[in-house]
Order: structure tokens, then sequence, then C-alpha cells
């Protein structure tokens, strides 16, 4: 277990997903790629179905980044994805955005300011950027305020009604 509840995987090579605690329960001498979580896991086995249909040109998991030297900074993405069109996009996927995180990925951002950067959440079982999900989430809770709010109103107007029927 990695920190946030994250359960690290392990995905062989021909897309086999074993979670950390099977691994051990059964002594089992898996061969392949560790990921900190289920959802990078599931990616990586979605990137392989993704090459194996020539969706893309190829894939890179845990690339590093150096983005300060003196003191040495670096920054291990997710993934390196090559398009068909020889384009590279970094995929990372959150489940939890930290505050390091955003300061990485500023530092990120000025350095290799051509190179784009995704950030995906897992969500409903798809990978949908974390900005979409942060506006679905706040758009939530809008909406439950929202009720919380009338239905606070109308507690306030039983009451009333209740203390003017009593007089």
């Amino acid at each position: 277990m990695s920190k946030y509840n994250a359960k690290k995987v392990i995905v062989t090579e021909d897309g086999t997903l074993f979670t950390e605690w099977v691994i051990e329960k059964y002594n089992l001498d898996v061969k392949g790629i560790w990921f900190d979580s289920m959802s990078e896991g599931e990616y990586y086995q979605l990137l392989l179905q993704q090459k194996k249909y020539g969706d893309i040109k190829d894939f890179e998991c845990h690339p590093r980044f150096v983005l300060q030297e003196k003191p040495k900074v670096t920054y291990i993405a997710d993934f390196l994805v090559t398009e068909l069109n020889g384009s590279r996009r970094v995929v990372d996927i959150k489940g939890v955005e930290t505050s390091t995180f955003r300061v990485k990925l500023k530092l990120f951002q000025a350095k290799y300011p051509t190179l784009p950067i995704d950030i995906l959440v897992k969500k409903c079982g798809e990978f949908i950027p974390l900005a979409q999900y942060k506006k679905e989430k706040s758009a939530r809770k809008r909406a439950a305020n929202s009720l919380k709010k009338r239905a606070d109103e109308g507690r306030k107007q039983n009451a009333n009604q209740i203390y003017r029927n009593q007089k």
C-alpha cells in the first residue's frame, strides 16, 4: 500500500494485472512493470491495446525529466506517448493532486513548453482530464449546497408557520 491508499500493481508483458497483495499471498514470481496505483496499471493496459491496434506508435513508462540542476529536481511522469505522426505527449494519472505535483507541473511547463502534458483521472471506468473532473466536482458541490440551502429555508418557513399558529 503506497501513500493515499493506492494499491501497487504489476502488469506483465501480455497485459495481465496483479495487485501486490495477491503476489505476496500466493508467493507468485511475476515479471512485469510496477505501478503505484491500479489506475496507472489499467492505463498501461489501455496503451498496450492502442499500440497493438495501431492507434499510437509507441510509449515509454516512467520517463524522467530533469526540471532543475541545482538543487536537482526531477519529475517522473507515468507515460511518454509517441503518436502516429511522431508528436509526443506526457501522460500522468492522478488520484490525488498534491502541492508538490503542482509545483513540479509549473517547472515542467516552463522547461518543456512544447511538450504537452495530459493529467488524467479515472472516473466511472474511463480516464478523463483532471480539469473536467474538477469542473464536474464543483458543479455537484454547488448543486448539493443549493439543495441544502433550499431545505434549510423550507425548515425555517415551517418553523415560522408553527410559531404563528401557536399564537
